[in-house]
């Protein structure tokens, strides 16, 4: 009974004396600014005038600025000192930037209690502690050193160059049908291949002041014309650097070219580019751009005060199988190509890809690697040779496919496939060794017998397979171009 009693006292007693939970008077405001509304908050100025909501809202937008889009994470640190009717807490504020980065820093929030209810003080120097009234946060990015692509020998076969952007603008035009024969005429003088039938439009469409761009010249060759260009009405030009391969014509199709960011690119980006940024386009400088672009040096500014740095990180570097002269060599042999041609060179002992060259009427497509190209039984097994595997190259190609009538492959299946025969095995050629494209497909069985491609020149020379393709040729066609070739091979 005693026990009881006793029991019930300490119970009632610990009821009685319990504190009860401390007011806060920040909860509601850092909840607010972490989603941009402060309904229901009560706000001052810094000056002690009441402020609504919505006006709220509008100087929280005003302050932020570039970052108002992407709300920060707000965490009060520590408790509120509160001394009668006023109040003061410090804020850890953290907003995520571009490319992942993370700008953390604390600010001071103050409140007084009115009218028996706590009023929260908002002015831009709650949203960070440097900024003045009526200064506006912007963010400023500027591009790292873009990355190289290396050859075998680690040779850049793409690096920056000066370049020269070449356009016009409307209101320095006196005679579009004047300006266009004249731009054809020295285009063509440098052999560029520059459509300007849609130029009139184009102007029309443009603004006055606008640049309507025509092409994007490598410094030394505006060299060639720029007397031209700098005669002709209307023509304006602009400097600039890009990322492009040894010369205008080097493994286009396979390295790819880069340049100003589209709006399709930018949208699909995530946030990750923005208007103005150069970018891969084509190739593997898209496969691999953001190793290549690296991370811009990002800046925070109010005005021209600098409240925040984050340095650059430069571009990666991708390594290559690919030799300067064998590709030169295999550009050469097809220069003279009038129809779609591709050729493609594999080392036999290592299945290194060596050289991946496309004719000049190819337009940028990587014929070497994506054309299907359909052949009667090979002599061996197709499937064995590679026709269908899961290659991880680290390019865009066709693997090929086994068909009741044959085979389908690409220019590079075949050579690889001439590299299974002389070696015996098949193994997946090798392209791109850094960064990794993972670990490449298994072995496949022994491969006997000789090699038959009617239609194609597929041979074997020395540590070198090769395949030459010319869209609707056979080899008659063909066989003067694999000669050619091995005749480099030897020289």
């Amino acid at each position: 009974m005693r026990r009881a009693l006793v029991a019930a006292l300490l119970l009632a007693t610990a009821g009685c004396t319990g504190d009860p939970p401390a007011e806060d008077p920040f909860a509601a405001f850092v909840a607010g600014w972490q989603r941009a509304d402060f309904t229901g908050v009560e706000l001052r100025t810094p000056a002690g005038q009441p402020l609504p909501a919505d006006a709220a809202r509008r100087l929280l937008a005003d302050t932020e600025g570039d970052l108002a889009a992407r709300r920060p994470v707000v965490a009060r640190h520590g408790a509120a000192t509160v001394r009668k009717n006023d109040a003061k807490a410090t804020a850890g504020v953290d907003w995520t930037l571009p490319d992942g980065r993370h700008w953390a820093y604390e600010t001071t929030l103050e409140a007084r209690r009115i009218d028996g209810r706590w009023a929260v003080y908002l002015g831009p120097a709650v949203v960070h502690p440097d900024l003045p009234d009526g200064a506006r946060m912007t963010l400023r990015a500027t591009p790292a050193t873009r990355g190289l692509v290396l050859a075998a020998d680690g040779t850049p076969i793409v690096s920056e160059v000066p370049v020269v952007y070449v356009g016009v603008e409307p209101r320095l035009v006196r005679d579009v049908d004047a300006l266009v024969q004249r731009l054809d005429v020295v285009f063509r003088s440098v052999r560029v291949p520059v459509d300007v039938s849609a130029l009139p439009a184009r102007i029309r469409a443009a603004k006055p002041d606008a640049f309507v761009d025509l092409v994007t010249l490598r410094k030394r060759d505006y060299a060639e014309i720029e007397r031209d260009l700098a005669a002709t009405d209307g023509v304006t030009t602009r400097a600039g650097t890009l990322s492009l391969p040894l010369t205008r014509t080097f493994g286009r199709a396979l390295l790819g070219t880069s340049g100003p960011a589209t709006k399709e690119l930018i949208d699909a980006s995530g946030g990750t580019l923005r208007p103005g940024d150069v970018t891969g386009l084509t190739g593997l400088q898209r496969r691999y751009d953001t190793a290549l672009r690296g991370t811009p040096r990002l800046e925070v500014l109010a005005k021209e005060q600098v409240l925040y740095t984050a340095p650059a990180v430069d571009g990666a570097k991708v390594r290559t199988t690919v030799e300067v002269r064998t590709q030169q060599a295999a550009e050469t042999a097809l220069a003279a190509t009038a129809s779609r041609s591709a050729l493609v060179a594999v080392r036999v002992g290592d299945g290194a890809v060596l050289a991946a060259a496309n004719g000049p009427d190819a337009a940028g497509y990587n014929l070497a690697f994506l054309a299907e190209v359909p052949s009667p039984p090979l002599g061996v097994d197709g499937a064995a040779a590679g026709f269908g595997a899961q290659w991880r190259l680290g390019a865009d190609m066709f693997t090929g496919r086994v068909t009741p009538s044959g085979v389908v492959g690409s220019p590079l299946v075949y050579a690889a496939a001439a590299a299974a025969v002389a070696r015996g095995r098949w193994r997946q050629p090798v392209l791109v060794i850094e960064p990794s494209p993972g670990p490449p497909a298994v072995e496949g069985p022994a491969v006997t017998g000789p090699l038959t491609v009617p239609g194609m020149s597929v041979r074997v020379q020395g540590d070198v397979a090769f395949c030459v393709y010319v869209e609707g040729a056979g080899q008659d066609v063909t066989g003067p171009i694999a000669d050619a070739f091995a005749r480099s091979l030897t020289g």
